[in-house]
C-alpha cells in the first residue's frame, strides 16, 4: 500500500476546496436565476413549489424514496435536480478525484441535512449562519426571496451582493409573512 505525501494530500484538499466553491458558485447563479419569473424560465416553475407556504407547514419525514433523489413531488424533485445536483456533476467531472467526495457530501446534504433538519431549521442561527446558508439564514430567504441565494455557503451572497435582511435590487418583494403560517402584524 502506498501513502500519499503530506504534500499530495495538502494539494487534494485545496482541488476539493477549489471543487466546493466552483459547485457552491454554481448553484448560488441557477438558484438566482430561478427567481427571476420570465416565460422562457422553467426551472422557476419547479422552484415555485419550494417557496410555497405550505412547503415549509408541511412534516417532511426521511422516506425511502428520498434515499434514490425523488423527493415528495415532480417540481421538488427537478428543482433539486437542476440547482444542486446537476452544478455538482459538472464540478465531479471537472474535478475527477475530488467528484466523489463532493457527491458524496451533496448526496448526505440533500438526503439527511436539507427541509427542516437544518437548511430550514429555525433553531439553527448565530455565527455558523454567517458561513453556512442554513436555519435563520435560509428562511430569510422564504420571508424575502430577492435574498440570501447560496444554497450550501454564504459566500457567494457576500460578493454578489445579495446579504442581508433589506430589499434587493430588480426583485419584487412580496409581504414578509411569518414562517407560522399566522397573518403578520402591522
Amino acid at each position: 500500500m502506498v501513502l500519499a505525501s503530506p504534500l499530495e494530500i495538502l494539494r487534494w484538499a485545496a482541488l476539493f476546496a477549489l471543487a466546493l466553491l466552483a459547485w457552491t458558485a454554481l448553484a448560488y447563479g441557477i438558484h438566482r436565476l430561478a427567481h427571476h419569473n420570465v416565460s422562457w424560465n422553467r426551472l422557476a416553475l419547479a422552484h415555485r413549489a419550494h417557496h410555497h407556504p405550505a412547503y415549509l407547514l408541511r412534516p417532511r419525514p426521511l422516506r425511502w424514496h428520498h434515499l434514490l433523489f425523488w423527493f415528495d413531488t415532480p417540481a421538488e424533485t427537478l428543482d433539486v435536480w437542476f440547482t444542486l445536483t446537476l452544478p455538482a456533476l459538472l464540478v465531479a467531472a471537472l474535478f475527477p478525484a475530488q467528484g466523489p467526495v463532493l457527491l458524496g457530501c451533496h448526496y448526505l446534504y440533500e438526503v439527511l441535512l436539507s427541509d427542516g433538519r437544518f437548511d430550514h431549521n429555525p433553531a439553527i442561527d448565530g455565527p455558523i449562519t454567517r458561513v453556512l446558508a442554513c436555519g435563520s439564514y435560509h428562511l430569510e430567504h422564504h420571508r424575502n426571496p430577492a435574498r440570501h441565494y447560496g444554497l450550501i455557503l454564504t459566500l457567494w451572497d457576500h460578493v454578489f451582493g445579495s446579504a442581508g435582511f433589506g430589499p434587493g435590487p430588480g426583485f419584487p418583494i412580496p409581504p414578509r409573512q411569518p414562517l407560522d403560517g399566522t397573518e403578520a402584524s402591522a
